[in-house]
């Protein structure tokens, strides 16, 4: 088995695992979490905002529940063209507001396709 075959497993098995972890979370938050609209008051990125390859976004969002705005204590990823004021709809905590959530069907299903995906080209010697 070639270097190449091994890391393609490799990538396969960390994005299983990355799967699982956001399945077993989504699980025990299941009904003890909501949605709402908030607002982008903060963002922080890890590289020079020049970059654009190999960079992401982290913000801070401002929302609204029950009345009562929140500015979340936890930074949740958002999107390269995203900007401070722009509204994104975001996923917290029902007992504690103010913490927020990112995992999703879409990141587990996403996940599971990189393993399909690398699992394949590593089983029918595509690299």
């Amino acid at each position: 088995m070639g270097k190449d075959t091994v890391f393609l497993y490799a990538i396969a098995a960390v994005a299983v695992c990355f799967a699982l972890v956001n399945a077993l979370l989504l699980l025990v938050k299941r009904g003890k979490t909501a949605q709402t609209i908030g607002t982008i008051s903060s963002i922080k990125m890890p590289n020079a905002e020049t970059a654009k390859a190999r960079n992401s976004k982290w913000a801070e969002i401002t929302y609204t529940v029950d009345g009562k705005t929140y500015r979340s204590k936890n930074r949740i990823q958002v999107s390269m063209a995203s900007q401070i004021g722009d509204s994104v709809t975001v996923r917290y905590d029902m007992e504690h507001p103010e913490k927020l959530y990112s995992f999703s069907d879409s990141r587990i299903i996403a996940s599971l396709l990189v393993a399909a995906i690398c699992v394949l080209a590593a089983f029918f010697k595509l690299v």
